[in-house]
């Protein structure tokens, strides 16, 4: 059973919600034999229906949401200049889906080219108290919604990072790399390309923190994370797996090009300076991701590359089998 995200829910009842409400408020016109109106609001609630399957079927919710806040906005200018002053009312609910479905600076913009078309079309169908009423509570409104919108943006950033990032190393926890793994997967199943992962662990770590306490052992787990992180590409992440376990994905390239890199990293690893001159090593597994496989069987696979790895002498790379 497919776990959706919460974005993913938000679209589908927002996307869901409109075409019904839109389809009901089309069936209304027929019956007051609004044809073209009628037509128009079909027209956008199909479009909302196909958000719909767009964000069902392929999960794409980045593009969905900048997508469905542009059309939304030029849904209202149509309706504004079919029905006259009678559609703004859409316009206030639709600024606030656009503040919440995109970053306040996007959500400005589309406002801001939105807006001058919308009142453009109205100045000449109302009174001029009524057009300073209306331009006023859609300033109001859109300043309203960027200050709520702006702290609530940066709040969820903020949240994100504490829940997805280990407060020691500073690298992605095991809830982040759940989460990417499953993504993961699910981008490979789609586009079919190939990926592997690095697992490693430090070697005697327990004896470092024995010999040398907690303390340096902390600065020695956050100086080999530094190492890694400045020595791999940008699109590779690394998460901490475990005590001194971490897990480097996703490396869209071939088992033995990664083996390359995770033997570059061993030896940077190995010759780096550490706090009390501490001598570091590292071994690491080396799984290419097979089709079909669970996250788990793929990470259990890198496990038994690195479980070979430490049985044999440590310090070394191993790779699982294919």
């Amino acid at each position: 059973m497919i776990q959706r995200t919460q974005s993913e829910i938000v679209l589908l009842f927002l996307s869901a919600l409109g075409a019904i409400t839109i389809y009901l408020f089309a069936i209304m016109r027929l019956a007051n034999d609004e044809i073209v109106v009628a037509i128009i609001d079909v027209i956008i609630a199909s479009i909302l229906f196909a958000f719909f399957l767009f964000v069902f079927i392929t999960r794409k919710v980045d593009i969905a949401k900048f997508a469905l806040s542009i059309f939304l906005m030029v849904a209202v200018v149509l309706q504004v200049n079919l029905q006259g002053a009678s559609a703004i009312h859409w316009f206030y609910p639709s600024m606030l889906i656009v503040y919440y479905l995109t970053s306040p600076k996007s959500a400005v913009k589309i406002c801001c080219l939105s807006t001058p078309i919308i009142f453009a079309l109205l100045f000449p169908l109302i009174s001029l108290v009524d057009f300073i009423l209306i331009l006023v509570t859609t300033l109001l409104t859109n300043i309203f919604s960027f200050v709520i919108f702006h702290s609530y943006h940066k709040t969820q950033i903020q949240l994100k990072l504490l829940a997805t990032t280990d407060p020691l190393t500073q690298v992605g926890n095991r809830r982040a790399l759940n989460r990417d793994l499953s993504d993961l997967i699910i981008s490979q199943q789609r586009e079919k390309y190939v990926m592997c992962l690095i697992l490693f662990d430090l070697d005697f770590f327990k004896k470092i923190n024995d010999n040398y306490g907690h303390a340096v052992g902390d600065e020695i787990l956050i100086s080999v994370c530094k190492l890694v992180v400045k020595n791999t590409r940008v699109f590779d992440a690394l998460y901490r797996y475990g005590g001194e376990e971490f897990i480097i994905l996703p490396l869209k390239v071939d088992l033995l090009t990664t083996a390359t890199l995770a033997e570059k990293l061993r030896f940077m690893v190995e010759s780096h300076q550490y706090p009390l001159d501490v001598h570091v090593t590292i071994s690491l597994g080396v799984a290419q991701y097979q089709s079909g496989e669970t996250s788990q069987e793929w990470i259990r696979r890198a496990d038994s590359a690195l479980y070979l790895a430490k049985s044999t002498g440590r310090n070394k790379v191993c790779l699982a089998d294919h």
